[in-house]
């Protein structure tokens, strides 16, 4: 059981963590600058102007892209998938699809921390209670399963989920695999797509369209699926 020594120091290291971000996000020379230009350029699906962002990092273009892809996780509805297309039109699709998975982690593992370590009011600074109310009755009725099914199918916003998982008592390590394995496939082919096709609104439809079908097969071969990745699963 926790004392209240121990009690007292979590809500202190946890003060001090935000406290050392918002300084950092004011006073660290180009972090503002960062964030209010990325998200801009993620928000009107700018896809040229994102290109010549990351570009304009030089050697450390992918180092950009991962932290853009983990810092687009923070805000609701700022489409993670323009990264991912952009990523293959400027790295090519298999280094573009590492940078992509590995950005898209990176910040789900940050939105799980967030509702882990400051709980509810926190989250809903950043997610409507009316979502993370449906979050709550899909999770409890599906698990583990909901977390990995919702990373195959793009239509459903990641980190609405990420936020809801971290309010659960689901270890870390069972959200992080399920995640890495979940991501991947839907990554994979719009990396694929995106370092030739862009921009392409109708390839785009047609891949959500697969990976929506794919979502369903999993649900139907869900409890095979649990078996073999999560034998632990309470």
């Amino acid at each position: 059981m926790a004392t209240p020594m121990m009690i007292a120091k979590g809500v202190m290291y946890r003060l001090g963590v935000l406290v050392i971000a918002v300084i950092g996000y004011f006073y660290l020379p180009g972090i503002q600058e960062f964030f209010e230009s990325g998200f801009s350029l993620l928000w009107d699906r700018d896809f040229d102007g994102l290109r010549q962002f990351i570009l304009s990092y030089g050697f450390w273009a992918p180092l950009c892209s991962i932290l853009l892809m983990t810092l687009q996780s923070l805000i609701p509805f700022v489409p993670g998938l323009a990264i991912t297309i952009t990523n293959a039109w400027v790295f090519g699709w298999q280094y573009g699809a590492v940078y992509s998975w590995l950005g898209a982690l990176f910040g789900a593992c940050l939105d799980f921390a967030i509702a882990r370590w400051y709980g509810r009011p926190i989250v809903e600074k950043f997610i409507n209670n009316k979502y993370l109310k449906i979050t709550d009755a899909f999770l409890r009725k599906h698990g583990i399963f909901a977390v990995f099914i919702t990373r195959l199918t793009p239509i459903i916003p990641f980190k609405v989920i990420s936020y809801g998982v971290g309010l659960t008592t689901l270890s870390f390590g069972q959200f992080t695999i399920a995640t890495a394995i979940g991501q991947a496939p839907a990554i994979l082919i719009y990396s694929v797509i995106g370092q030739n096709l862009t921009h392409n609104i109708r390839a785009a439809v047609i891949i959500t369209s697969l990976l929506i079908v794919i979502g369903a097969f999993g649900h139907y071969f869900r409890e095979d699926i649990e078996r073999r990745f999560f034998p632990d699963r309470e």
